[in-house]
């Protein structure tokens, strides 16, 4: 019995110091909250993935129902509930100890694996208990940080246009309160907020071509782009007149910065667009295809307040949209999106908890003969809503790693695969995450597995205050959609404004 007294003691002492420590706390919450967070995550689920290896290689003998809990556990603390995360870490210390105390004692034959993972796992869980504390702590003292992330304000101009401007999500765009940079006050979703290059000064791209990427000729995309860099509030970049613009290396996008498509027609081909480490962008009635071996829009590396709005985008050989590793509060609305293969990557790992704040709406989009990923969602909380699927080959919408996606007032038409979700029969892949289908319309013998092992979701307007987003019923949502997604001009945007 003396291994299990050294580690009950070593219990006690690491509690004494967590209490200790917990007077130093305030000062420091709203620097730590989310690298406390991001720890919490990623010794949970290293816990969670390795107690999943061990039983399926069976290596474990006897019952251990207390890590049956673990990802219930990774599941409360990706929705705040801190104190039933701490009650249920009790348990799961516990069982660590007992079998801790195990291989110390040999009174039970243990693998080494297992011996390995109980040494590891204690330890982790212990930290994870620690960070839970202060975080506890953190939330009392109300300065836990806010992930909501609001970007400094719409200009005074553009809120004084928003009083007269309806917000319906799919036309505001194109009517005259919108115009120009009063642009913004149609976003909607998690991007609501969003203002891209409105603080900055207009400029107009007049030729089409990329001929030196390291020095692009005046007049360019990419020379307009890299002006926008440059200049402090960003600019907005309009067109002169329609065109085809073969770029010749990846065009990387600055924060502050829009891309306004409207009143023209232009198709960009070669290459894609990568956003990384930016904030408060706008991509906006923009045709972006054949982009070779990229994505068309590729969002990373902690990028947030993104709106993607009217984009025609197709032939992308690693796939369409992608939002991953940290990046968040993007909505990617009124697209038309079809794929050979896949289509929305949101999130781009399970090893990448870092995704834990991704927050994407999917709004009135059109996916159209695609394969998989319409979207496909890990971690975060991707809000699926009013888009029309067609076609899709493998499955429309996935999940994994404790991702969370409530598909909502969503048209699905099929052809040969009915199954929504990548679901089969004997179905054994991750189940870790919430798919749920709230009044989506199922057409031709269609179905919809949910994924609710843990409960349904809560609405984004009640968990993500303030959030809106108008919603459209289902029986009137195909003509919408298919009459107003992607680039709209010409004749095509006298029959968006027409569609009732």
């Amino acid at each position: 019995m003396m291994g299990l007294f050294w580690v009950s003691f070593a219990l006690f002492i690491f509690q004494f110091w967590v209490v200790g420590s917990g007077q130093m706390i305030g000062r420091s919450c709203g620097t730590i909250t989310g690298t406390l967070e991001r720890d919490v995550v990623r010794d949970l689920y290293w816990i969670e993935v390795e107690w999943k290896r061990l039983v399926g290689e069976e290596e474990l003998s006897g019952e251990r129902k207390q890590f049956d809990e673990i990802p219930m556990i990774l599941h409360h603390f990706l929705a705040r509930h801190y104190g039933e995360v701490e009650r249920s870490l009790q348990g799961l210390l516990q069982g660590l100890s007992l079998l801790a105390e195990d291989s110390l004692t040999g009174s039970v034959y243990l693998s080494e694996a297992t011996i390995d993972f109980s040494k590891k796992a204690l330890l982790r869980a212990q930290q994870a208990q620690h960070s839970i504390i202060q975080l506890m702590q953190c939330k009392s003292k109300n300065t836990t940080i806010d992930q909501k992330q609001q970007v400094s304000g719409i200009p005074t101009s553009v809120k004084k246009r928003n009083e007269t401007c309806e917000v319906d999500g799919t036309k505001c765009q194109f009517s005259p309160c919108a115009q120009g940079n009063r642009l913004p006050i149609c976003a909607v979703g998690f991007a609501a907020g969003t203002t891209g290059g409105a603080g900055g000064p207009y400029y107009t791209v007049t030729r089409s071509d990329d001929n030196d990427p390291g020095s692009p000729d005046l007049g360019s995309l990419r020379y307009a782009v890299n002006f926008a860099e440059q200049n402090r509030g960003g600019a907005w970049i309009i067109f002169k007149d329609s065109m085809v613009i073969r770029l010749k290396e990846k065009l990387w996008i600055s924060s502050n910065t829009t891309i306004d498509g409207r009143g023209v027609n232009v198709t960009i081909i070669g290459k894609g667009l990568v956003l990384a480490r930016v904030e408060n962008v706008i991509l906006h009635n923009l045709e972006v295809v054949s982009t070779g071996q990229s994505d068309t829009v590729h969002i990373f590396d902690g990028s947030h307040h993104v709106w993607i709005d009217h984009l025609s985008s197709r032939d992308g050989n690693l796939g369409l949209v992608t939002v991953l590793q940290g990046s968040t509060d993007v909505t990617i609305s009124n697209c038309y999106l079809s794929n050979h293969n896949f289509n929305m990557l949101l999130g781009a790992s399970d090893e990448d908890v870092v995704d834990r704040i991704l927050r994407v709406t999917v709004y009135r989009n059109w996916f159209d003969s695609s394969n998989q990923r319409m979207p496909h969602c890990r971690w975060g909380y991707c809000h699926v809503v009013n888009n029309y699927y067609s076609n899709w080959k493998y499955y429309a919408i996935g999940g994994r790693a404790h991702a969370k996606v409530l598909s909502e007032l969503n048209v699905f038409k099929p052809e040969k695969r009915l199954e929504v979700t990548p679901w089969y029969e004997d179905f054994k892949s991750d189940l870790t995450p919430t798919i749920q289908s709230f009044k989506d319309l199922l057409m031709k013998g269609a179905t919809f597995h949910q994924f609710l092992n843990y409960g349904p979701l809560s609405f984004p307007q009640s968990e993500f205050s303030p959030y809106q987003l108008p919603r459209r019923p289902t029986e009137s949502l195909v003509d919408l959609v298919t009459n107003c997604s992607g680039v709209v001009w010409g004749s095509k945007l006298g029959q968006c404004l027409a569609t009732p």
